[in-house]
């Protein structure tokens, strides 16, 4: 894929989806530093997975079907340590209090 090393095996989810793959080409031929292109792969090997989960064209898929990943990812079972909520009153991302 040539978009760093192992992205494919750490996440096999986007061997599987060519159009996500072409995408993380673009951000690294840009010039993208390894490690955001590893964290835009976890993304969206984590919407890929959701999506073949629930039967879900990714590319096709509406907008509630991604409101539905987007409060997956609100849940305290998903976060990370140190990583900021989804907050959609917000509008965006709120800080961990």
């Amino acid at each position: 894929m040539g978009t760093g090393a192992g992205i494919e095996e750490k996440w096999p989810v986007l061997a599987r989806h060519e159009r996500a793959a072409g995408w993380l080409r673009i951000w690294a031929d840009l010039g993208r530093a390894p490690r955001t292109i590893d964290a835009y792969a976890r993304g969206l090997a984590e919407y890929l997975q959701v999506c073949e989960r629930d039967g879900i064209d990714p590319v096709a898929a509406t907008r509630a079907q991604v409101g539905v990943f987007a409060r997956e990812l609100d849940h305290p079972r998903h976060q990370r340590p140190g990583q900021a909520a989804m907050d959609p009153r917000l509008g965006g991302v709120a800080p961990d209090t």
